[in-house]
């Protein structure tokens, strides 16, 4: 883990995340462009939708079907400039975090500093 201070505000997209359990099926979409090996996926149980990191997806079967190799959330951080986040882990240019109050969730990695 690794203390992280905000340089620039970040406002999440996606009040209303995709949260998957392992094993659950999901419809493999459309890669993003501007963050590489993040898939935009629809859960077949819950019908939310959401982005995906490649890393946790199998290869999607003829029907587009893809199966999730283990727990996962969307759930992105609402944070300001000047805040300090813990850093759990890294992804594809995003930073699963911690903050002072101990919301979790994804920031990109370019709003941090090491503190």
């Amino acid at each position: 883990m690794q203390k992280y201070t905000v340089i620039k505000d970040h406002t999440s997209n996606y009040p209303d995340p995709i949260i998957l359990k392992k094993d659950q099926e999901v419809l493999y979409g459309k890669e993003d462009t501007q963050f590489p090996n993040w898939i935009f996926c629809k859960s077949i149980s819950t019908s939310k939708e959401g982005w995906v990191p490649k890393q946790v997806l199998s290869n999607p079967n003829s029907d587009g079907i893809a199966i999730i190799s283990k727990d996962y959330s969307a759930h992105e951080l609402t944070i300001k400039k000047g805040e300090t986040v813990l850093g759990l882990k890294h992804l594809n240019d995003w930073t699963y975090c911690k903050t002072n109050t101990d919301e979790l969730g994804w920031i990109p990695t370019s709003c941090l500093s090491s503190s």
